[in-house]
């Protein structure tokens, strides 16, 4: 059944339900739902009768497209014509959705949202309506977005693309919207570090995981529930017995005396006052 002839038959009869004949006047409190594949119009019971089991085919006579029970809902606009126009806007904008500062110029903007008007329109005229379909489609596989399991897809359509055949600084891999800005790609976040950058190497010494076998066994049994570490008191001890032998006293006092300054007036040499 073509959907010209749908919004006609629904138009004559709209307190009608097409499929049990149910209306207000012998059912009070008849409620009706609509879907937005095939857009017909039937009761409330209907598709609780026919759609609770799973996805079942649309019970008005002649149509077959396959729906679920969450497809249907309620009817927002009285004009059908004017439901279905919204609900293709709501679908083309979901999946063509940028923004102007995407663009390079304001004039590809504008191309862009002649474009999307354009599909659009086609959609809602029907015209040329397997080519927009399959364009929104390779656009939404292309791009990462969810595509509606209802479409059929090809089998190259269902063929995931590989990341080594696609510039990921390329906004659209699709091809279809023009003008867009190179992404950039952000450098990757070295981990953080606490010690920022301080080297942890020590010059004179190093542990060794031999050093912290050895001293396992000695102590008792409560220190290691405390949560004794072996490998800080054995770094801590060789720290302390290591910490002044890069202190050399004599080339200290000598470079001291070599900073003596004459006082003024007398010819003596006395050493700098050391302001610390």
């Amino acid at each position: 059944m073509s959907s010209e002839y749908v919004l006609t038959l629904v138009g004559l009869a709209p307190n009608k339900c097409p499929v049990c004949g149910s209306d207000p006047r012998t059912h009070p409190g008849l409620r009706f739902k609509i879907n937005t594949k095939c857009y017909h119009r039937i009761c409330e019971g209907c598709v609780d009768r026919n759609f609770s089991s799973g996805k079942a085919e649309c019970p008005v006579a002649g149509c077959h497209v396959s729906l679920w029970k969450r497809e249907w809902r309620t009817q927002t606009f009285e004009d059908l014509k004017i439901e279905r126009e919204v609900e293709i806007r709501k679908r083309v904008n979901k999946t063509l959705d940028r923004q102007e500062e995407e663009f390079e110029t304001k004039r590809d903007y504008d191309d862009f949202l002649e474009l999307r008007e354009e599909m659009i329109m086609n959609l809602v005229l029907r015209t040329d309506v397997a080519a927009t379909n399959r364009k929104l489609k390779e656009y939404a596989i292309a791009n990462g977005l969810k595509v509606d399991s209802n479409d059929a897809l090809t089998e190259s359509d269902k063929k995931p693309t590989k990341k080594k055949d696609v510039d990921p600084t390329i906004a659209d891999p699709s091809g279809l919207i023009k003008g867009l800005k190179k992404k950039v790609i952000r450098e990757a976040e070295a981990p953080y570090d606490p010690f920022m950058g301080m080297p942890r190497k020590m010059d004179y010494y190093e542990v060794k995981d031999s050093y912290i076998a050895r001293a396992k066994g000695k102590p008792a049994e409560a220190m290691l529930a405390a949560g004794y570490d072996f490998g800080q008191y054995m770094d801590e001890c060789l720290l302390r017995a290591f910490a002044g032998l890069g202190v050399f006293i004599e080339d200290e006092m000598a470079a001291k005396n070599n900073t003596a300054v004459p006082v003024p007036g007398t010819g003596a040499i006395t050493a700098a006052d050391d302001v610390f």
